[in-house]
C-alpha cells in the first residue's frame, strides 16, 4: 500500500494510529496510547498520526520517550490548532481527504484506538483498501475494549460481508497490538 506518490520521511517501518482527538492526560485511554506509541517504538517502528492532540499526541509522547521518530500528518483546515510537541517530522496536507490519504497509503500497518466518527472514518477507509487489495499485506489492528462487539455489529447481515472480518484483528493490549503486527510484516517480507 505505498504508492509512488507518496515519500515516506523515514526508512523505518511506519505504523499509523488512528485515536481520539478529545483523550486527555487523566484518561485511561491516554495510558494506552503512551505505552502503545513506546512499544512501537522500541520494536523499531516510526509512527505517524494526525499529529494534534489527544490520543495522537499521547502516542506521539510515548514513542519519543523511547527514541523513536514521530510522524504528524496535519491538515490546513485545523490551522487553528498547534501540533503536539513531540513530532519529529510534520506533513501538512490541504484537506482531510488528502490527509487520511497520505495516513493510508505511507504506512506498513495501522493500529485503531478508541475514538469517535474521525476515527471510524480511518478505520473504514483502510479496511475497505484492505479488502479491495484482497488480502492483508498491512495489518489492522483495533485496540481496545469496544471494538470486538464493533466488528461483531458491523459484519452483522444487511452490513459489512463477514467474510471481510478478516482484514481486522482485535488486541487485548499494547503489547498484543505491537506482537501481531510485528508478526504480520514479519509474515509479509517473506
Amino acid at each position: 500500500m505505498n504508492p509512488s506518490r507518496f515519500n515516506a520521511p523515514t526508512e523505518k517501518p511506519i505504523v499509523a494510529v488512528f485515536g481520539s482527538s478529545t483523550t486527555q492526560r487523566t484518561d485511561p485511554q491516554w495510558a494506552v496510547a503512551l505505552e502503545l506509541g513506546e512499544k512501537l517504538a522500541r520494536q523499531g517502528f516510526a509512527v505517524m498520526n494526525g499529529g494534534y492532540a489527544g490520543s495522537m499526541e499521547a502516542v506521539s509522547e510515548g514513542a519519543r520517550k523511547a527514541g523513536g521518530e514521530v510522524i504528524g500528518v496535519t491538515v490546513s483546515l485545523f490551522n487553528f490548532r498547534s501540533p503536539n510537541p513531540h513530532l519529529t517530522h510534520r506533513e501538512d496536507t490541504t484537506t482531510l481527504l488528502e490527509r487520511l490519504d497520505y495516513l493510508v497509503h505511507v504506512a506498513s500497518a495501522f493500529v485503531v484506538l478508541e475514538g469517535s466518527v474521525g476515527t471510524m472514518a480511518e478505520l473504514f477507509l483502510t479496511w475497505n483498501l484492505l479488502a479491495v487489495d484482497g488480502r492483508p499485506q498491512a495489518p489492522l489492528v483495533c485496540l481496545g475494549g469496544p471494538y470486538e462487539g464493533f466488528v461483531r455489529a458491523a459484519t452483522a447481515p444487511g452490513l459489512v460481508l463477514p467474510e471481510l472480518a478478516k482484514f481486522v484483528e482485535i488486541a487485548k493490549d499494547p503489547e498484543d497490538a505491537v506482537a501481531k503486527i510485528a508478526s504480520a510484516l514479519k509474515a509479509v517480507k517473506r
